[in-house]
């Protein structure tokens, strides 16, 4: 799930492109129908990964306090009046489990878009584990590859022995770099970075992600590569057959790109 502005809200998307517009409102009801599908799976926990929490230079960071909260903004209409808060419970004793078997460091904060698109969360108590990645990330996303997917295979091996139902969301933004007049320029290596992480979503073979997506990301610059990696090594070890995924959107109405997928695990 993206968590850019502008899938937050394409109220205040500031644009004359009418193709952009529909493209923004499309990620935005796709986000508002995969936060549907994970409160209809009415799950017990769910793993945030974000790549802009609170950010060790080396370590992954795993927030401790019982709470969390924070706001946001959309595209071009700042807070105030345009905040859009979130407030969760965090599983301290998952938490504490995960850390200890992944020597991570500890500290506090919360990821708003993803959560504010699932709904009847306090109704719900449902509870978060929050995992943010280190800032290293900008420049050594690609030698992080063996580690991410460690990461990923060992937060399998814990959260499949949880008794409950357990969601993990992951960032969905792709290249930054689509339009020359964004903050990072234009790259050529951007529509085929998103792409191949399309294909890769649809088809679940690794090349797409590992190779073609690898080959380019420090070009495109995407700050959910490395989620997506984690991710690969979670399903990996759960064993990649027993998933199915779907792509429901994969746009770029501004200068980043933002995908938003599902995966379900189906186990007889």
């Amino acid at each position: 799930m993206p968590h850019g502005g502008i899938a937050l809200d394409p109220t205040h998307f500031n644009t004359t492109n009418a193709t952009a517009l529909k493209q923004a409102w499309e990620l935005h009801h796709a986000c508002v129908a995969v936060g549907q599908e994970i409160a209809q799976l009415n799950p017990d926990l769910i793993v945030l990964s974000t790549p802009h929490g609170v950010s060790h230079l080396r370590d992954f960071v795993l927030y401790t306090n019982p709470t969390a909260e924070g706001n946001a903004e959309t595209d071009n209409c700042h807070c105030p009046p345009c905040c859009y808060n979130a407030s969760i419970q965090i599983d301290v004793n998952m938490t504490e489990k995960i850390i200890g078997s992944l020597n991570t460091l500890k500290n506090v904060w919360g990821e708003v878009i993803p959560v504010h698109f699932i709904p009847n969360l306090k109704a719900k108590n449902i509870k978060f584990v929050i995992v943010s990645h280190p800032s290293r990330r900008y420049t050594q996303d690609v030698q992080m590859i063996p580690e991410l997917r460690t990461l990923g295979a060992s937060l399998y091996t814990v959260l499949e022995n949880y008794p409950k139902t357990v969601v993990v969301i992951v960032s969905g933004d792709l290249a930054h770099t689509h339009q020359a007049s964004g903050p990072y320029g234009y790259s050529n290596t951007s529509e085929p970075f998103d792409e191949a992480c399309g294909s890769w979503v649809a088809t679940l073979d690794a090349e797409f992600q590992l190779v073609k997506a690898a080959s380019i990301v420090d070009k495109a610059l995407s700050c959910g590569f490395t989620g997506f990696v984690a991710l690969q090594g979670l399903m990996e070890a759960g064993g990649l057959h027993t998933w199915k995924s779907r792509v429901l959107v994969n746009h770029h109405p501004s200068y980043y790109g933002m995908m938003v997928a599902s995966f379900q695990r189906h186990v007889q």
